[in-house]
């Protein structure tokens, strides 16, 4: 059960560069707004805790697209790396700032169907006082959004690459809490994508 101390902190991954679309990904527009934008407005409006969005490729533009939100932003100078150190330096950015947090709730900005409503399924299924996963549940498999407790985080603070956090899948599937979100199978990784969603 959730107490009145649980401290969760949603980080929005907002690296990368999108190498396949040869554009970056957060900055497509989707209904109006980018999709950096758009996720983070999301984020925020859950109301579970503190957003941290880290950002690498084009930092300047992906700060012009939220500065006007308030939320923090980590820029993760080894970018290039991969997924996994973004991952790895987004949260012990988040460790430093709030050493007592007890999970984090890792989110991408690709999938335009994430929102404030489905972060919340996975915040109200967790429970603090065991170690657990809970992963949204899409095409035969998890994935994110996905909350993570904090007895994960050694592991998290391993990636290298650009792995994800899918070790914590393979490895740890007993305690893993399945969320289902099949729109979560839609993401953008080309142009097509979007302009089909349009």
């Amino acid at each position: 059960m959730l107490g009145n101390t649980t401290i969760v902190e949603l980080m929005v991954m907002a690296a990368g560069s999108s190498k396949r679309l040869g554009q970056p990904k957060q900055l497509l527009q989707y209904k109006g707004e980018s999709l950096i934008r758009r996720m983070v407005k999301e984020a925020i409006s859950a109301k579970i805790g503190r957003v941290t969005v880290v950002t690498g490729y084009r930092h300047t533009d992906m700060i012009q697209q939220i500065q006007d939100t308030g939320v923090d932003v980590f820029y993760n100078a080894e970018w290039e790396e991969g997924l996994g150190a973004s991952i790895r330096n987004g949260l012990q950015h988040i460790i430093d700032r709030s050493p007592d947090v007890n999970a984090i709730l890792l989110t991408m900005v690709d999938q335009p169907f994430v929102d404030a409503a489905h972060l919340n399924k996975l915040f109200n299924a967790y429970d603090p006082s065991r170690p657990m996963i809970v992963a949204s549940a899409y095409a035969g498999t998890f994935g994110v959004p996905v909350l993570i407790d904090n007895f994960y985080f050694d592991l998290l603070k391993s990636l290298k690459g650009d792995e994800g956090g899918k070790k914590l899948f393979v490895n740890h599937i007993r305690n893993i809490v399945e969320i289902p979100f099949i729109a979560g199978a839609i993401d953008i990784d080309e142009a097509k994508d979007l302009t089909s969603l349009q």
